[in-house]
């Protein structure tokens, strides 16, 4: 049965409401009956599902659906169905959407309504002589008309709200317009979905956002993320920007680590991924569009590669000191002296300093692995300066960290030796559960090691069989026993449970024979 068609980018929730007008005024109930053969239904402004009902009921295919009328392309765009979970829970309404492009997970407490923007319901009746909900307003997060550059209008969801009356948008009086960082950045993110919707792009790749903030100068030299830098950038750039209620959380920026760090592969939620996007693609949308390879940069000007290290590097060898370049660069004095250290870069010292027979009789000290603390009183200087001059030597932190595993593991192999020698008879469970540190550790970095210093393993002994016991309860079962008693051995270990011991075990059961002679059951 066709029923009305759908618009471009229209919700199938104005699809049901204009099914409703048609199908004439009546109960709710009764439209959703005569279309889905359901009475109650309530769809995800979105994300909704069972959309192979609506493909029997629409001149639209369910890949159309999918890309046009719900906004799965841009979920799947940014890696929130690799595994083709969230298309399954559309197409077959199996499962809860939400949870499938783990949007809980985000922890967004975004309130979920239908949107529109009351001058584009009018021109939508000028033009159609209707008006629906279009997909592109309903992005989690976003307030703002692209066109219009005004807030959109919301049906709240959920029980005892008003999107079970399934009402088309109406011509409200528009309200106030929003900033200009606000209407620009929702232009963006509506042309990121239309992307997505229209053009067959595979998703997208994590990398390129290395990439782009290496070319930008918020990568070091050794590939990791400047992100205190990256966080200050977006929070100035956004300091005006207007979003939706419960997204305050963001305003920290801290999703960025999880998003970008190369060892956190989790999804996020396209509306993280657009805040960065905006910023670091200038707010051009077709950047996502582009490959960014690392051969791209090594031909840009240093001016535009220029890290915050290369940056003190030139100041310090031009002989600037150390309190006129942090506060050019806006760091600590001790960060200046720790590149300067790294890199080998002479400087003057000042009154207070140690020399360098100091520095380097620390530097022999910490290569021996003594603790910081044995080291300061030894040398009569502050632990902070052992500190700092461990992190400011290439490599001695390694070594140390090296040192500190090796000297874990003999302590950890001598513990479970010593506990050998004192208890000889312990098997390897009782080693693991009274050592239990030392054999963790072993197990976790060492396994060779744990396996040649465990005791050796032992076939497991089944416990000895108490026949005394036997013997009580098989004479207690003889003698509830009344006439005629039976007259075979079998018959008499069915009746009395006796696990085939009278046949096969008689004669560990003294008690019982004796019974069994008594009862004429056998013969002496």
């Amino acid at each position: 049965m066709k029923t009305v068609s759908l618009q471009p980018y229209e919700t199938l929730f104005s699809w049901l409401s204009r099914s409703h007008i048609r199908y004439g005024a009546g109960p709710v109930a009764r439209t959703y009956h005569a279309l889905l053969g359901k009475t109650k239904v309530r769809l995800h402004p979105y994300l909704p599902q069972g959309l192979r009902d609506f493909s029997a009921l629409t001149d639209k295919g369910t890949d159309t659906l999918l890309s046009q009328h719900t906004l799965y392309p841009l979920f799947r765009f940014f890696h929130a169905d690799e595994q083709g979970r969230l298309k399954h829970t559309l197409l077959t309404g199996e499962g809860s959407s939400t949870h499938a492009a783990n949007i809980p997970h985000a922890r967004l407490h975004i309130p979920l309504h239908h949107k529109y923007c009351p001058l584009c319901a009018r021109e939508q009746r000028q033009r159609l002589g209707f008006a629906y909900f279009d997909i592109r307003h309903q992005l989690p997060g976003l307030i703002t008309c692209e066109r219009h550059q005004i807030t959109l209008t919301g049906v709240l969801c959920g029980d005892g709200a008003l999107d079970s009356a399934i009402a088309l948008p109406q011509e409200k009086r528009p309200v106030s317009a929003v900033s200009l960082i606000t209407s620009t950045f929702s232009q963006f993110c509506v042309a990121v979905s239309e992307q997505c919707s229209t053009s067959v792009i595979q998703p997208y790749l994590m990398d390129n956002y290395r990439h782009l903030l290496d070319r930008k100068g918020y990568l070091t030299r050794h590939h990791q993320l400047r992100l205190q830098q990256v966080k200050q950038a977006l929070g100035a750039r956004y300091e005006m920007l207007q979003l939706d209620r419960g997204t305050e959380s963001l305003r920290d920026y801290a999703f960025l680590g999880p998003l970008l760090r190369q060892r956190t592969g989790y999804p996020a939620h396209p509306l993280k991924h657009l805040l960065l996007g905006f910023w670091l693609f200038d707010g051009a949308s077709t950047g996502y569009l582009k490959t960014i390879t690392p051969v791209e940069q090594q031909v840009l000007p240093l001016a535009d590669t220029a890290s915050l290290e290369a940056k003190t590097l030139a100041l310090l060898k031009q002989q600037v000191s150390f309190a006129t370049i942090a506060k050019r660069l806006g760091k600590s004095r001790c960060y200046v002296r720790r590149i300067a250290q790294l890199n080998q870069v002479s400087y003057q010292h000042n009154a207070l300093m140690f020399d360098a027979r100091v520095r380097h009789r620390v530097i022999i000290q910490a290569l021996l692995g003594r603790h910081r603390r044995n080291i300061a009183n030894n040398l009569g200087v502050g632990m902070g300066y052992v500190e700092q001059v461990i992190a400011n030597t290439r490599g001695l932190r390694q070594w140390r960290q090296v040192l500190t595993h090796k000297h874990k593991r003999v302590k950890a192999i001598y513990a479970i030796e010593q506990a050998r020698i004192a208890h000889p008879d312990w098997l390897q469970k009782d080693i693991k559960q009274q050592e239990s540190q030392a054999f963790f550790y072993l197990y976790h970095h060492d396994r060779e090691a744990l396996k040649q210093c465990l005791p050796p393993r032992r076939a497991p002994t089944p416990p000895s069989f108490d026949w005394a016991k036997e013997d009580m309860r098989l004479i207690a079962a003889l003698r509830q026993l009344t006439a005629p008693y039976p007259r075979s051995l079998s018959a008499a270990g069915r009746a009395i449970g006796d696990n085939g011991h009278l046949r096969k075990n008689l004669t560990k059961l003294p008690r019982t024979h004796a019974q069994l002679v008594a009862y004429q059951i056998i013969d002496k």
